[in-house]
């Protein structure tokens, strides 16, 4: 399973996330995902992608685009982490 202090990074991780404008999103993101690879954590791009999709419900159809080409470019800055 997943490590506990992990787990209770994502779970923050995503409670500050969700207060956040999509144009804030990317760059707290990245910045927490800094944060955790400072601390010896990784976050897959997989579980990157659970947290966004989540963030997603509720958004319009234009903060739905912003936030895919966020994904988008958060895969170009991370190529090595496996994606499916």
């Amino acid at each position: 399973g997943i490590d506990p202090a992990k787990l209770m990074s994502i779970m923050q991780l995503y409670n500050q996330a969700g207060s956040k404008s999509s144009s804030e999103l990317l760059p707290f993101l990245l910045a927490s995902v800094g944060n955790m690879q400072r601390s010896g954590m990784s976050l897959s791009q997989d579980e990157f992608r659970l947290i966004f999709d989540a963030l997603k419900q509720g958004k319009s159809q234009e903060e739905l685009a912003r936030m895919n080409q966020m994904i988008q470019m958060f895969r170009m800055m991370n190529p090595g982490k496996k994606t499916d």
